[in-house]
């Protein structure tokens, strides 16, 4: 008998793994940025709520996807069904390269980043000194731009530690991984509401409900197209925090009733954490007003909040909870993303070993070593940086397929059973079509833009395409090796 996937998963640790892949820690730091994109507090506010009404209706849309194909491989196997299996292994090459394994990569390391408030941690410069380079010399990568490898290694050797606990534990069973999720997902929205809390409780002396709807100069002369792209850039900041809603669909096929459980889960979760976020934000407005979240030291936005309420005291706090959090982020991550790599493997278009099942564990052990591998190289490397910001528009150009999917299977199969049907179809996929082309659009024109006024050295956008196309040969290759196989067992 051979080994299968376990449906281990109950609706609370799949709502857990929803919740625990979407709160990371954008919300921790990307305010700070957005601010100083968009110097408007009612702005900025309004930008949290129009992204995650967005991001409802992008969950809204994917959850008619799951309930119809309730497979393990979420978006793959929406697009090798729609699309054809060469958009479908391209979206899961991409979720390779740049979205899954940049995405453990990088909150892996803001783990090892918090952990420096507790252990110092060595950066090895004697070392690199007998090798001839300092922590400054760059890898210079041709039309990408430099990469810094030898820089903070202390870090990236503890956050190395994580990605490879993690990894192992969810080897060891897809329960155990749902379980510590559960329990870590729990407590983090426990901390994180006890700091909004103590924000608004012992911070009435510094804060201020009329910081809400504060702008500063620079805000309030925003207007016209200057206003539009600093809208879109804010914005930008606000869709990185709320990734990763779809990420549960991934798991399908160890999830206990998963038509059911699924949508539920999705919807559950997608409206805790806008929720939670449009609540963390009234909080740092509140205490630290637009400019202070916007000079936050090093963007640590909740951290500046909390020394402003109770001194220097809470930094111990806060620092805890941002590692509670990435721990609980990468978990869910690791967990739902190698399911993506298991399915392609088991269509023959991807490493032929990732499709195994370990058969004590019946976990896709090989999937999530690979993953863990390239995780660990983007890492070490250095490179999840540069990977990470081409992360949000290559995320986004996928999201546009997903929904335009929906329409597609309305019309070939216009008689086929919805289990979960998308309400106020067709109006809720069409606003997130059409606000997801736009998006892309506009995204693209200011990159070019900022590249061409020398403020970047990259179009991210059309780099980001270009390492997606990358993997057409690869593509290619094993779809002709599958074919070869075919042919001599006929």
């Amino acid at each position: 008998m051979h080994p299968h996937l376990k449906r281990a998963l109950g609706l609370y640790a799949t709502t857990a793994i929803v919740i625990g892949s979407v709160v990371g820690s954008g919300i921790f730091s990307s305010p700070s940025q957005m601010s100083r994109d968009l110097p408007s507090a009612p702005l900025l506010l309004g930008v949290w709520a129009l992204t995650g009404v967005l991001t409802l209706f992008g969950a809204l849309t994917q959850c008619e996807l799951t309930g119809q194909m309730p497979r393990t491989g979420g978006l793959y196997e929406y697009f090798r069904e729609v699309y054809g299996e060469g958009l479908g292994f391209l979206y899961g090459w991409a979720n390779l390269m740049i979205a899954g394994s940049g995405a453990i990569a990088a909150i892996s390391f803001f783990f090892a980043q918090y952990s420096e408030n507790f252990i110092q941690l060595p950066h090895f410069t004697r070392l690199l000194q007998m090798l001839g380079v300092s922590e400054n010399t760059p890898w210079n990568i041709p039309f990408l731009g430099s990469i810094f490898p030898y820089q903070v290694l202390g870090r990236k050797l503890v956050a190395s530690g994580l990605v490879v606990f993690l990894t192992v534990l969810n080897i060891r069973g897809v329960k155990l991984g749902g379980t510590l999720q559960s329990i870590s997902t729990t407590a983090k929205m426990v901390a994180i509401l006890a700091i909004v809390l103590v924000a608004f409780l012992a911070g009435s002396h510094v804060g201020s409900t009329a910081n809400w709807g504060h702008a500063t100069a620079a805000g309030s002369t925003l207007s016209g197209w200057s206003l539009v792209g600093a809208f879109v850039l804010a914005m930008s900041g606000a869709f990185w925090s709320y990734d990763g809603w779809g990420n549960v669909a991934y798991i399908a096929g160890e999830v206990r009733e998963p038509q059911r459980t699924i949508p539920r889960a999705i919807i559950t979760g997608t409206l805790t954490f806008i929720a939670l976020y449009i609540i963390v934000n009234l909080a740092y407005l509140y205490i630290l007003s637009v400019e202070g979240v916007a000079n936050a030291p090093d963007d640590r936005v909740a951290s500046q909040m909390i020394f402003t309420v109770v001194g220097a005291g809470g930094a111990g706090i806060i620092a805890a909870l941002m590692m509670l959090s990435a721990f609980d982020t990468t978990n869910s991550t690791v967990l739902t993303n190698a399911r993506v790599y298991y399915a392609m493997a088991h269509d023959g278009l991807f490493y032929r070993p990732s499709a195994q099942i370990h058969s004590k564990f019946q976990t896709p052990y090989v999937a999530l070593l690979v993953q863990g591998a390239w995780s660990l190289v983007l890492l070490l490397t250095g490179s999840f940086d540069l990977i990470t910001s081409m992360y949000v528009f290559v995320n986004w150009v996928l999201y546009d397929l997903m929904a335009i999917a929906v329409f597609v299977l309305r019309k070939r199969q216009p008689n086929f059973e919805r289990p979960f049907s998308v309400p106020g179809y067709p109006w809720i996929p069409a606003i997130f079509v059409v606000f997801a082309s736009t998006y892309v659009l506009i995204t693209l024109v200011t990159d070019i833009q900022a590249y061409n006024a020398g403020t970047q050295p990259l179009i991210r956008s059309v780099t980001g395409l270009m390492l997606v196309l990358l993997g057409l040969p690869f593509y290619f290759y094993w779809r002709s090796k599958r074919k070869r196989k075919i042919q001599a067992v006929e």
